[in-house]
């Protein structure tokens, strides 16, 4: 089981990760060239220019605030270091910017973008006096894949089956009996260090089932609100558990999501099991594509356009089966950002082939689920 590692999000879609090296090259192997009686332009000078006085640690948080993940590069799977060589001026100004190593047009054009956005240098300087010098910086734009279950690397008390049994425990609420509902709650929550439950709340109720003579809105609403808060103190006193390990160390674990059943009559409720996690996850990766799955339902996906004409964002959280077969099964938005987002989500998902090892508990196929974020932002 792989340790759970943090990360960063910057990007068009979720899931995709935005790295800046910024290791700067004062000597280039083709500095820019200079026009005859121009500017003597140094690949190395006695003091070096220095980014508002302050260094390299300056030109690292400058280009990791003002640096983008292109949309189309995202779409095209495209990632990689681009190199860009540009000349501090005497004036302390940036010129020449121009792109020595590509990697893809809209990367190439980002970094450029990036470079000739910088404010004044401190200017290099040669026995006493300002120079022009000759930089070189690359950045890396990459593609993560980021953990699906992060409860994989850690362990609920007894495994996934008594973690099952204790989520199908949660008591129906007398205060929204009389109203009846058939429905899920999904909760999105944090381990601590320790293994202890944290930052727990609601992401919004589902309507398992309609009902056929629905009391009026008002008391529906009443009693989703008692739902949430009953399965959101469910979560909250859950027992601590195994925590996830990092380098040997206890880490705290990325956010993760599940669902709780209320039926007002138990015995209707589906004895299938599905389970938060197993002794080993689908796999979808193969060797000549080793994206995960959620990295491969990121990559299906198409802004639609009428969510870009009337300028449509949000977050769409996505829970689907994968059953003993390894096939996506039982896709709904559990959050919705818009019918165009959430249909564009559910086409991209349901668009996928089956994983090549399903899940195993006890070294048998088992159904699990997950519930994943998908973002949607116009930059």
């Amino acid at each position: 089981m792989n340790p759970i590692k943090k990360a960063r999000y910057c990007s068009a879609l979720t899931g995709l990760l935005l790295v800046v090296a910024t290791r700067l090259f004062a000597q280039t192997t083709q500095p820019p060239t200079t026009a005859p009686n121009a500017t003597q332009v140094y690949t190395f000078a006695e003091q070096m220019p220095r980014y508002n006085g302050g260094g390299n640690d300056s030109i690292v948080a400058y280009l990791r605030r003002s640096t983008r993940y292109p949309a189309e590069a995202i779409q095209a799977g495209a990632s990689g270091k681009v190199f860009v060589t540009f000349v501090v001026n005497v004036q302390g100004q940036v010129e020449q910017a121009r792109v020595v190593k590509p990697v893809h047009p809209a990367l190439d054009q980002e970094a450029l973008r990036v470079v000739a956005g910088m404010s004044t240098w401190q200017p290099g300087q040669q026995q006493g006096k300002p120079v022009a010098v000759a930089m070189t910086v690359p950045i890396s734009f990459a593609i993560q894949q980021p953990s699906l279950a992060p409860a994989l690397a850690a362990q609920y008390p007894g495994g996934p089956e008594a973690l099952l049994t204790y989520l199908g425990a949660i008591p129906y609420p007398e205060a929204a009996r009389s109203v009846g509902l058939d429905a899920r709650v999904f909760i999105k929550f944090k381990l601590d260090k320790e293994g202890k439950v944290l930052e727990v709340k609601p992401i919004g109720p589902l309507m398992r089932k309609p009902q056929q003579n629905p009391p009026p809105r008002a008391d529906i609403d009443a009693a989703k609100l008692v739902l949430e808060q009953a399965a959101t103190q469910w979560i909250q006193a859950m027992p601590a558990w195994t925590p996830a390990r990092l380098d040997g160390a206890p880490v705290e674990s990325d956010p993760f999501v599940m669902p709780l059943v209320f039926n007002p009559t138990p015995s209707a409720i589906p004895k299938e099991k599905v389970y938060p996690y197993a002794d080993q996850m689908p796999v979808f990766n193969t060797p000549t594509d080793k994206y995960d799955i959620q990295t491969k339902i990121q990559r299906s996906l198409k802004y639609p356009a009428q969510a870009l004409r009337n300028r449509m964002e949000g977050t769409v959280y996505l829970y689907f089966v994968v059953n003993e077969a390894g096939a996506l099964e039982q896709a709904q938005v559990v959050r919705s950002a818009g019918p165009e987002l959430n249909q564009a989500v559910l086409e991209a998902a349901l668009s996928q082939p089956a994983a090549t090892t399903p899940a195993k508990l006890n070294g048998k196929p088992v159904k699990v689920f997950y519930v994943v974020p998908f973002t949607f932002k116009i930059k």
